[in-house]
């Protein structure tokens, strides 16, 4: 099988289909011991990951994103977006599990600055979790995981677009997405590994497929030695392709993040609940499979989907990942999504940014600093400011404008 088989969830490498699994290496997406789960995870921590918690105990090796900073220190930082922590006794959640790496590239772990991330990273490496994707400066966020699995050893890369979190001018903060510098640190790591893995954090929230910049930044990725690339933030699940043999995730969706309706999110939204698991089997040194375990969160945890439930998910991944080969629907979706925000709300958030100097100037200059500096705000705004300049905001087809009002608002 060279490509995935949408009935199943697995695609299988040539060569690997009657081969028996050496390891496996789990990843899990976006985590938060805060909101809906946070007294959930403090008094029953294991709870939350409903039937999925065997999933993790038969791997050997699981990953997650951590999503917030953990622990008291610091202060909130001023920012285009919520600062999010837990408590330092969420860890547990983690541990018990046990998730062996947590990944720290992200668009939060920087939310109560330095002092916050240093303690965010002490308590994980005293819960016996390695961090990789961030840290007090640009050398240590840059620095990948090295772990060794039953007589593998793998290199795992972690990067983010960040926002107010990344990495700039050397300080502390998450390793920022810049492609050029990540190709290159990929293909020195293959020299010293024996398998890559690339977990990247970013593109744009509720999309039904990553923006063409994402796309082609992955598959760079890909190209420079990752044997797998795997990716979130959008808190939507997206597609997945095989790319010059590689398998690439675009997004997982959320995990243990938000299931309650919060401003029109979670419990009733059928994309925002839902998810996957990817499952990374290798057979010796190399990948045999790569499979998703999808699920859906609800108040008590998380729990997978079996029957009809799992077959309805992977037929909507198969539609997306379908046009992921076709660079003209991409971009074509891409503009449907610049689309759905449209110049109306464009125009009102620059506004509130700029009117907002009045009130609290290092605020404003935060949010709109933000705008240019993130790579998902920015081209959704060179986007719609082209298009709008030449008249085209709006004239994406119909079909792209259904797809992507479907991937944000089907209730379940």
């Amino acid at each position: 099988m060279s490509k995935i088989n949408w009935k199943t969830g697995v695609y299988t490498a040539p060569g690997m289909e009657d081969q028996k699994s050496t390891f496996r290496v789990t990843l899990a997406s976006d985590w938060g011991a805060l909101w809906d789960y946070a007294d959930l995870i403090l008094n029953n921590s294991l709870a939350v990951y409903g039937d999925l918690l065997p999933l993790f105990r038969s791997s050997d090796l699981n990953v997650v994103n951590v999503e917030c900073a953990l622990g008291h220190k610091g202060s909130a930082v001023k920012k285009g977006g919520p600062n999010l922590r837990g408590s330092a006794a969420s860890v547990q959640a983690l541990s018990g599990v046990p998730f062996h790496l947590g990944c720290l590239a992200n668009n939060h772990i920087m939310d109560f600055g330095p002092e916050s991330l240093e303690e965010t990273i002490g308590i994980l490496h005293s819960a016996d979790i390695k961090t990789v994707g961030a840290g007090l400066n640009a050398a240590e966020a840059a620095k990948p995981a090295i772990v060794q699995v039953k007589g593998a050893v793998l290199g795992i890369m972690n990067c983010a677009e960040g926002e107010g979190c990344a990495s700039i001018d050397g300080g502390p903060g998450a390793n920022p997405f810049n492609v050029p510098a990540v190709k290159e640190q990929i293909y020195e790591l293959t020299k010293r590994v024996d398998a890559v893995l690339v977990v990247f954090h970013g593109g744009r929230e509720y999309a039904p497929s990553p923006p063409p910049y994402v796309i082609d930044g992955l598959r760079q990725f890909a190209e420079a030695g990752a044997c797998a690339v795997i990716a979130h933030h959008p808190h939507v699940p997206q597609g997945v392709e095989i790319h010059r043999g590689v398998p690439i995730a675009y997004s997982q969706g959320n995990f243990v993040f938000r299931w309650a309706a919060t401003r029109g999110e979670g419990l009733g939204r059928y994309f925002i609940s839902t998810g996957y698991l990817v499952h990374v089997d290798f057979v010796g040194k190399q990948l045999s499979n790569f499979s998703l375990t999808p699920y859906r969160m609800k108040p008590d945890g998380v729990f997978a989907l079996t029957g009809e439930e799992k077959a309805q998910l992977l037929s909507e991944l198969e539609r997306v990942s379908s046009l992921l080969a076709d660079s003209r629907a991409t971009r074509q979706l891409w503009d449907a999504f610049v689309d759905s925000i449209g110049q109306e709300d464009m125009m009102s958030t620059m506004n509130v940014f700029l009117n907002q100097f009045k009130d609290d100037h290092k605020v404003a200059a935060a949010r709109l600093h933000n705008l240019f500096f993130c790579p998902a705000h920015r081209e959704l705004y060179l986007n719609g400011l082209k298009r709008l300049s030449h008249g085209e905001l709006g004239d994406s087809p119909e079909w792209a404008k259904e797809l992507v009002a479907d991937w944000g608002q089907r209730t379940l």
